[in-house]
Parts: C-alpha cells; structure tokens; sequence
C-alpha cells in the first residue's frame, strides 16, 4: 500500500480485518495499565510464514496532558529470535555430542573383540551370539554418525568463499545422486549468464545435497527431480531452484522447516535444513519454500553476487 493511500486514514480503514482484534486489545492493555508506554510481543501470520513483532505503543499528550494520538513502533524480532533459538540449538548439540561421543568407541571395540574371541567357539547353528555382536557394533556405527551430525551442526565452520563456478559445484552434487538413484529423472537447467563469484564451495555443494536428498525422500520410484539456476543482473543475485514431484510439505510445517530438529521424515536427524540455512546466511543469501505444481515442493535459494574477494 503507498503512503498517500494511508497518511490521514483511520487505523481501522487500514488495518486488515484479521488484525484488528489484536490492535485494539493492545490499545486496550495500554489504557488499562494507565501508563503513557506499553510494549507487547506478537506474532503474525504472514502468508506462509510467521512474523514476530515487539509493538512499542506510546500515548502523545500535549502541555495541557490532553489526548493527541498514539505512536506505535514494530521492531521486527524475526530474524533476531531465529538467531537466538539457532545458538541454542547449537549448545544442546554440543553438549549431547560431548555426553554420547566418548563411551561409543569402547563399547563398539568391545563388541568386535568378543566376536573376533568367541565367534567360532559356537556351532553352526547358534546364530545368537554372532547376531548380537553384530547389532551392537551396526547400531554403535550409526550412533557414531548422528553424533557427528550433531557435531557438525555445533561446529559450523566459518564461510571461506573463493571464486567458484555455481553450476559447476551444483553438477558435482547431482553427480552422486544420479548415479545412486537411477529409478529418479533428474534434469539440470543451468543459466549460462552467472558469472563466477565468490562462495565456499564445500558448503554450497553441502548444501546441495541436503536439498536432493529430501528431495529424493520425498519422491516415489517414478519421481522426476528439477534443479536450475538463473541470473537476476540487475539485483546481481544468483537463484537456485531445487523441485519436485514428491509428496509436498503441510502448509503448518513450513514456519518451522529450517529449525534444528525439526524434521517432516520418519529418519534423520532434522538437522540438514537447519544446517542449511546457516550456510545460505553466512553467504548472506536468503532460502524459502515453496508448493510446486502440481504438487509436491521446491525450494529457492538467493545468494548475492560478490565477485571480488
């Protein structure tokens, strides 16, 4: 909406229908604290995401104290709050990786000796203990790897960006995938306008593989994966778009994809997208999620052009 259409209106012909229960409770707690200031915390829904606001409502009186109007101030804590919850995160990882890490070692090199010790002191036929040692030293493994996960997501190293090609790392993720998924039609549309800039390489093409990956969960064994790349020159930003024709994502799940721990698969860590948002960010670019048609999802990252160093 542009200022002239709002400069001398009344909040209530500006103000959405949705939200005007919400304002005039506010105006109503500043009245009742009989206070001239009052500051309260809200969150709104904002097509399909959620904006955190901290509304500053102060009463203005002239030298007579006669009622002149009321300021009111939103400062956006959106970005803040995910910053703060995000450090958080980050410590109960540290922490359950510090907790869990030590004793896994010995108790999987326990197990591997007494099979190496006792495996053949069983007959053919007593499949128990081989089994049981067996599961010990696999499920240890797998703890092992969602401990570095955790260790990983704690100690994000910092962006070392160099002068990279992005279709380039992009192609050496989807390498993998391809050659892992051959029931999955994968298709590349690289825009040939982006010029090489500067990115940490090893983190871009992390994050790469975490987009197919839940891309690639999320599909059926006819599924068709869509990956490509375009220039805004003007904005000087580069876009990736990773999209598919899997089973999509519920509209109330959307707000809190990027959260750590916060998974839409029955496995994993619900780390991954946490873990690139964090990369996207310190390379100053911005991702969201979107439905794709006719259905399933796609996700759009934006990272500005830097191209000197």
């Amino acid at each position: 909406m542009k200022t002239n259409n709002i400069i001398g209106r009344n909040f209530r012909d500006v103000i959405s229908p949705v939200y005007l229960p919400m304002v005039k409770d506010i105006l109503k707690e500043l009245i009742g604290s009989g206070k001239d200031t009052f500051r309260k915390q809200v969150t709104l829904p904002m097509g399909e995401t959620k904006l955190t606001l901290l509304v500053n409502v102060t009463t203005l009186k002239d030298e007579y104290d006669e009622f002149m109007g009321t300021v009111v101030v939103f400062d956006d804590l959106t970005q803040l709050l995910k910053a703060q919850r995000m450090a958080a995160w980050r410590e109960v990882a540290r922490r359950i990786a510090h907790e869990i890490k030590n004793p896994l070692t010995p108790v999987q090199l326990s197990a591997q000796r007494l099979r190496r010790r006792y495996k053949d002191s069983f007959p053919p036929e007593d499949t128990v203990f081989d089994e049981c040692t067996n599961m010990i030293i696999k499920q240890v493994e797998d703890l092992k790897n969602l401990v570095n996960e955790f260790s990983n997501f704690a100690r994000m190293p910092a962006s070392n960006p160099s002068l990279n090609d992005l279709n380039g790392v992009i192609t050496e993720a989807l390498v993998l995938f391809q050659e892992g998924h051959k029931e999955i039609e994968f298709t590349f549309s690289p825009s040939q306008d982006i010029p090489a800039f500067n990115l940490d390489r090893e983190q871009i093409k992390r994050v790469m593989i975490n987009l197919l990956d839940n891309a690639v969960a999320a599909v059926d064994q006819d599924g068709r994966i869509e990956i490509s790349t375009s220039f805004n020159p003007d904005l000087q930003i580069a876009a990736i778009t990773v999209s598919d024709n899997g089973t999509g994502i519920p509209a109330e799940d959307k707000p809190r994809l990027f959260e750590p721990y916060f998974s839409t698969k029955k496995t994993g860590t619900g780390l991954g997208l946490a873990i690139v948002s964090t990369i996207i960010s310190d390379h100053n670019g911005y991702i969201r999620v979107r439905d794709n048609t006719p259905k399933g999802t796609r996700f759009i990252v934006e990272l500005p052009i830097i191209a000197e160093v």
